[in-house]
């Protein structure tokens, strides 16, 4: 009996009807897929994200990433302004501020890029040597922007530079509310408090700056300042448990020699100095702290000769002078004692003049001649490196001064010899801290 074929749908579950099923599933996923990786490239490739891609690697200093950005952007013509900005960006970051300025130009009336272009120009005229600039346009960007922290940055640290603390303290001030995660700003506050003596703020702003990183570039130099700072308070053991955080060197054994001569036990200060010394044989604070245990234990003559050791490292220091006039007076020998007193009354003359018009230079950010004058009195010091700051802060507010230009032309081979020690330390009375260029400024270290 033979079988009619059924009518009705075919059976979807069939093995070829399933395979084709599968394949035109397949294929519209693919097409799918297809459309939007399509979409994602486009949204990639758009100099919309691009810029702000290259605007994040700016921020952080990932400079290949810039580049390779910003030659995306090259390809499209309404991006002009965004990629003058970033080849100035990448100018400054090169070493090459002038360059840098002439890409700048071109942006820095775009309504989004006005401030970010005043920070870089402001970093430029920074680099340039040109402070007076920089703070001009620095002070457009934090007008435009209260928030502009790398704007805040620069203007300390040139403020700093010129010698201008309370301008400089304003900025960092307002850097350490802008970044609570940066420590910078209150290293630098503790020591220019330090440099002016006033110990109790500057351990507090020591402090501060360790609690927002322990491990900063120069934490040693930050921990050896703020023992000073604790020693100065008399609150050696205080400045002991700083210490113990700082490691071994022949700072740190001299400022615990001096934490133990504080409490009266004299032995284990001389045994920490003559460790010290042992390592670095013309530390000045270690000479001068042994010579003043040694006239007490009425060994005049070791003193003398620990004292001479200082004088001849650093022969323009007045408490080295003054010391050693005493340790030949007690020796009897009035002829060396008057020589060395005599140099040692010149010396602290040259040191309150210094003090004053430093305290001066601060009130009177427009006064060339009061920097100028800073700079001779520093050079007077045996302070090279210190005088060039003064005159050039001079030149800053007149390039015009010929004393300030003539002195800094005249401090070539060997009226401008830098000394090889680490460190030149008055004794506490109008120290003469050079404000070197720290490390304020955005991406650097202090140090």
């Amino acid at each position: 009996m033979d079988t009619q074929p059924q009518s009705g749908p075919p059976d979807p579950t069939s093995p070829g009807r399933l395979s084709v099923w599968r394949l035109a599933v397949l294929a519209g996923l693919l097409v799918a897929a297809a459309a939007v990786g399509g979409v994602a490239y486009w949204h990639w490739q758009r100099p919309s994200q691009r810029f702000a891609r290259a605007l994040a690697a700016l921020d952080a200093k990932r400079w290949d990433e810039v580049k390779r950005e910003l030659a995306g952007l090259e390809r499209a013509p309404d991006y002009e302004p965004q990629q003058h900005f970033l080849r100035g960006a990448l100018l400054v970051h090169a070493g090459k501020p002038r360059r840098a300025l002439e890409e700048l130009a071109h942006t820095v009336h775009d309504p989004e890029l006005r401030v970010p272009t005043l920070v870089r120009s402001g970093e430029a005229f920074y680099r340039i040597g040109d402070l007076r600039r920089a703070i001009h346009v620095l002070s457009q960007a934090v007008e435009a922007d209260a928030g502009a922290v790398d704007a805040h940055r620069w203007l300390a640290s040139a403020y700093y530079d010129l010698g201008l603390v309370d301008a400089a303290a304003a900025h960092l001030i307002r850097v350490a509310e802008l970044d609570p995660a940066d420590p910078r700003p209150h290293r630098l506050m503790g020591l220019i408090q330090k440099d002016f003596e006033k110990y109790a703020p500057a351990v507090e702003s020591y402090r501060e700056s360790l609690r927002r990183s322990a491990n900063q570039p120069d934490g040693e130099e930050i921990l050896l300042e703020l023992a000073e700072c604790q020693i100065k308070l008399r609150e050696h053991d205080a400045a002991l448990e700083t210490l113990a955080e700082a490691p071994p060197s022949a700072d740190r054994w001299v400022a615990e020699a001096e934490c133990h001569y504080g409490e009266g036990r004299s032995d284990e200060a001389k045994r920490l100095l003559e460790q010290a010394l042992e390592q670095s044989p013309v530390n000045l604070r270690g000479l001068m702290l042994l010579a003043t245990i040694l006239l007490e234990e009425r060994n005049a003559a070791g003193a003398v000769e620990l004292l001479t050791r200082a004088v001849i490292g650093y022969p323009k220091e007045y408490a080295a002078r003054f010391k050693l006039a005493q340790a030949y007076r007690r020796l009897g020998d009035a002829k060396h004692a008057d020589e060395h007193a005599a140099v040692a009354r010149e010396l602290d003359q040259l040191r309150e003049e210094f003090a004053k018009l430093h305290k001066k230079a601060n009130l009177e950010p427009n006064n060339a001649d009061v920097r100028c004058r800073l700079g001779q009195l520093a050079r007077q010091l045996d302070r090279p490196d210190l005088a060039r700051v003064w005159f050039r802060s001079a030149l800053q507010i007149d390039p015009r001064h010929e004393e300030a230009r003539r002195s800094l032309r005249g401090g070539g081979a060997g009226g401008f010899r830098v000394r090889g020690t680490r460190r030149m330390e008055a004794d506490g009375q109008g120290r003469l801290r050079p404000f070197p260029q720290r490390g304020l400024r955005p991406g650097a270290h202090v140090g």
